[in-house]
């Protein structure tokens, strides 16, 4: 019996003795158990490419120039890419760029970076358009400024 003189009933006294258990709870008790966050992986950040370096256009065009006219010099290529110049490759290529024409203009499309390749390359895309058709030039350069290797393409890879 309360002092009011009313009587409560067996489920309203479990109901009380529940609220004030939990009020006597300390508040992290009743928190809600959650599952440690889950770190964010970091995520390295991507290298900056430089914007167009003139010093580059001008080697990609005297670099094509020269494809074109079988008249490759050696001495601009890094020692790996320069091993593999040889006379048969060089005026095949030579063969096969000679019908798109003279060189009318250079265009820069962008560079690259080259995952898992030498530290320091950076390519670059270039499109050649001569007076027959324009063609796509992939050079890549080493930091001492010699050419780690050269492509040419009709069309761009993904």
């Amino acid at each position: 019996m309360c002092s009011q003189g009313w009587t409560l009933s067996p489920s309203s006294r479990i109901s009380i003795a529940l609220a004030a258990a939990l009020l006597l709870l300390p508040t992290a008790a009743l928190a809600r158990r959650h599952a440690p966050p889950t770190p964010t992986p970091s995520v390295a950040p991507t290298p900056t490419l430089p914007p167009e370096n003139p010093t580059i256009t001008r080697l990609a065009l005297r670099e094509f120039v020269a494809w074109q006219a079988d008249a490759v010099d050696p001495s601009h290529y890094a020692a790996i890419t320069r091993a593999k110049l040889v006379p048969d490759k060089v005026a095949a290529t030579s063969k096969q760029l000679g019908p798109y024409g003279a060189l009318k203009s250079v265009e820069w499309i962008g560079n690259f970076g080259i995952e898992g390749g030498p530290p320091g390359v950076i390519g670059y895309i270039y499109r050649m358009h001569c007076a027959n058709a324009a063609i796509y030039e992939e050079i890549t350069v080493a930091p001492d400024g010699k050419i780690d290797g050269i492509i040419f393409r009709d069309t761009l890879q993904q």
